[in-house]
């Protein structure tokens, strides 16, 4: 795992000094276009992932007869068995809830 950390943290720094390096030559608009569409890429695969997740999460409300919010609160909470089904379930709606939270941290780093 540190491998894979290491490796992260050295391609990010190699990343920050490409950006510096452009934004010093006064290419800062290119840059930031740049990181607009890459942003604006995660953004709508994240939605897209939402989506798909959904569709699946709609199976399991419709068998269960409860929204998966109510069937999270209620499983995290240990009020639900430890049926397979309530595993996989809890796995997408984690999923949705991670690109929930990634989606409200990039939305407001794109810029016009």
């Amino acid at each position: 795992m540190e491998t894979v950390e290491a490796s992260s943290q050295s391609t990010a720094a190699a990343s920050r000094k490409k950006m510096d390096a452009l934004i010093s030559i006064g290419a800062e608009k290119v840059v930031d276009n740049a990181l607009n569409k890459v942003i604006s890429y995660q953004l709508a695969k994240y939605r897209k992932f939402i989506d798909q997740i959904n569709h699946e999460l709609e199976t399991f409300e419709m068998n269960y007869k409860m929204s998966s919010e109510e069937f999270y609160n209620k499983f995290e909470a240990g009020e639900l068995g430890d049926e397979g089904d309530f595993f996989e379930w809890s796995s997408l709606y984690e999923n949705v809830l991670l690109y929930k939270d990634r989606i409200k941290e990039l939305n407001p780093l794109v810029t016009e």
